[in-house]
C-alpha cells in the first residue's frame, strides 16, 4: 500500500494554496491523501501565526495529529513555524520545516523517512529537528514557489493560484514580513502555465493569492504588473472565473478597476482592508492610506461595478483606540457600499511596534468592539443578500446534493447559493441559473431556472 499522507492548514487563502500545492505534490510522488481526521503515516501542519489564536490552533493541530498516529511523523511548517519552531517541536511536531524551505518539504518528508537508524528518534520528537533556517526578522525573498500541475487529490471547481509571497509595508502590528520575507513575485510566465495546467485539470475558477497580490511586479519595478497579468489570464482558454484576493487600498488602481469592469471573466469581488476608519489611528498602525481615500477607491469600484461584492478587514482594540476613534470607523463602514466583513480583535505579537504603543485595552473592550462591528457586518451582508431576491444569478456549482439535499455554490459576486434541483441532472464543477427566494446573513436560497 502506498504510505499515507494528510495535510491541514490554518489562516489565510495562500496557506490553502500552499497546502493544496502540498497534497499534488505527495500525490504526484506515489502518496495517498487522506483526510487529515483520519490514519496517516504522515501529517502536515501548515501553520498561522497572524494572532495569538493562530498559534493555539496551530499547536492544537500538531498535538491532535500525535494522537490519530502517536507513530506517525508529524511535520509542521509555516508561518508559525519560522517563527516559534520549538513551541512546534515541544506540542509533537518531528520535523519542522520552515518557510524558507516550504517548497522542497515533499522531498525534506521522503529523505527524513528514508534517514538511517535514529531520524526516527527525530520524529518521534526525542532529539532536535533540522534547523529552521534564518531567524524571524531576516528572512530572505521567497524564489521558489509551490506549484500546482493539476487537480488536487480531493478535487475542486475553485482553485488557488499563488502569484506572489512576502510583503514590505510593515505595518506596526503584523509579523508577518518576518516570517515571509520581502515582497517576490512569481515570474509572470509560470504563473501563466499553471494556470492552464489548472484549467486543463478541470478548474472552472482560480482565486489569485499571494500575501500581499496587489505589489505583484513592484520587486521588478512595475508600477501597475498587477492588473497586466489580471489582463493575461483572462485570455486563458478555458478559464471562466477570476477571483482577486484581498488588495490593499494602495494598490487599487483606476486600471485594474477598468479591468474588473470591462472583462467578463473578473469576478465582481474586492476585497479591501481598512483596519480602522480613523486616520490618527491609522498613522499608529503605520498604514500608508487616508480613510478618505479608502472612501474614494471603494466608491470607485461600487460605481464601476454594479453588485459587486466589497469586503473589508477591520481591526478593534488597537493600542490607543478611543471611543471615538471606534466610532469613526463604525460611521465610515456604515456609509461606504461594503457588502462584509472579516472583523479581528488587535492581537499583541511580540517584536512588534505596537506591542510597545501605549494604551492597550483589555480583552472585555475588544470583545465589545468586535461584536458590533461584526453586527454591523452582518446587516450588511444581508442588506446585500436582499438586494438580489428575484434575481437570476449564475453558479458555479460545488455540491450536487449537500446540507438538506440543496444542491450549493457560489456566485461570481461572493453570494453562496442553495437551491432546490427539481429533480434536474446538477452536476458539481457545472454552472447553473438560480432565482433567489429567500436571503439569510451567510447565504442564499433560490431554484433552479
Amino acid at each position: 500500500m502506498p504510505p499515507r499522507v494528510a495535510v491541514h492548514h490554518l489562516g489565510c487563502k495562500l496557506n490553502q494554496y500552499e497546502a493544496e500545492a502540498l497534497k499534488a505534490g505527495f500525490g504526484g510522488g506515489g502518496w495517498r491523501v487522506v483526510p487529515f481526521a483520519e490514519e496517516a503515516d504522515v501529517y502536515v501542519v501548515n501553520t498561522c501565526t497572524v494572532t495569538g489564536s493562530g498559534d493555539a490552533d496551530s499547536r492544537r493541530a500538531v498535538r491532535r495529529a500525535r494522537r490519530t498516529n502517536p507513530e506517525a511523523l508529524v511535520v509542521a511548517t509555516g508561518c508559525y513555524a519560522q517563527r516559534r519552531p520549538e513551541e512546534l517541536r515541544h506540542s509533537g511536531a518531528g520535523l519542522v520545516v520552515p518557510n524558507t524551505d516550504k517548497a522542497g518539504l515533499v522531498d525534506r518528508v521522503r529523505e527524513h523517512l528514508g534517514a538511517p537508524p535514529g531520524a526516527a528518534a527525530v520524529h518521534q520528537g526525542l532529539t532536535e529537528a533540522p534547523a529552521p533556517g534564518p531567524a524571524p526578522g531576516k528572512r530572505p525573498p521567497t524564489t521558489r514557489f509551490l506549484q500546482i500541475d493539476g487537480a488536487v487529490a480531493e478535487g475542486r471547481t475553485r482553485g488557488t493560484l499563488q502569484i506572489q509571497d512576502g510583503c514590505d509595508e510593515h505595518c506596526t502590528f503584523c509579523i508577518i514580513p518576518s516570517v515571509r520575507g520581502p515582497g517576490a513575485s512569481r515570474p509572470p510566465a509560470e504563473v501563466l502555465a499553471q494556470a492552464r495546467n489548472m484549467v486543463e485539470a478541470g478548474y472552472r475558477e482560480l482565486a489569485l493569492t499571494g500575501v500581499h497580490t496587489g505589489s505583484y511586479g513592484r520587486d521588478r519595478g512595475e508600477a501597475d504588473a498587477f492588473a497586466g497579468l489580471v489582463h493575461q489570464l483572462a485570455a486563458v482558454e478555458g478559464l471562466e472565473r477570476i477571483r482577486l484576493n484581498s488588495i490593499e487600498p494602495g494598490y487599487v488602481s483606476d486600471r485594474l478597476i477598468d479591468i474588473a469592469a470591462d472583462t467578463e471573466k473578473v469576478c465582481r469581488h474586492f476585497h479591501v482592508p481598512l483596519q480602522s476608519g480613523d486616520d490618527r489611528v491609522l498613522r499608529r498602525m503605520g498604514r500608508r492610506c487616508t480613510s478618505s481615500r479608502y472612501a474614494e477607491r471603494i466608491t470607485r469600484i461600487a460605481d464601476r461595478l454594479p453588485g459587486c461584492a466589497i469586503g473589508a478587514d477591520v481591526m478593534a482594540g488597537f493600542p490607543g483606540e478611543g471611543e471615538e476613534h471606534f466610532e469613526e470607523t463604525s460611521g465610515l463602514l456604515e456609509r461606504l457600499p461594503i457588502t462584509y466583513l472579516h472583523v479581528f480583535p488587535y492581537s499583541e505579537r511580540q517584536d512588534t511596534p505596537a506591542q510597545r504603543l501605549d494604551g492597550h485595552h483589555g480583552g472585555d473592550v475588544k470583545r465589545r468592539r468586535v461584536r458590533e462591528l461584526i453586527a454591523l457586518g452582518e446587516g450588511k451582508r444581508l442588506d446585500f443578500h436582499r438586494r438580489h431576491l428575484g434575481r437570476r444569478v449564475r453558479v458555479l456549482v460545488e455540491e450536487e446534493g449537500g446540507s438538506g439535499g440543496l444542491a450549493s455554490g457560489l456566485t461570481d459576486n461572493y453570494i453562496r447559493v442553495r437551491f432546490e434541483t427539481g429533480g434536474a441532472p446538477v452536476r458539481a464543477n457545472s454552472f447553473v441559473d438560480v432565482v433567489l427566494t429567500r436571503a439569510r446573513e451567510t447565504e442564499a436560497f433560490g431554484e433552479l431556472v
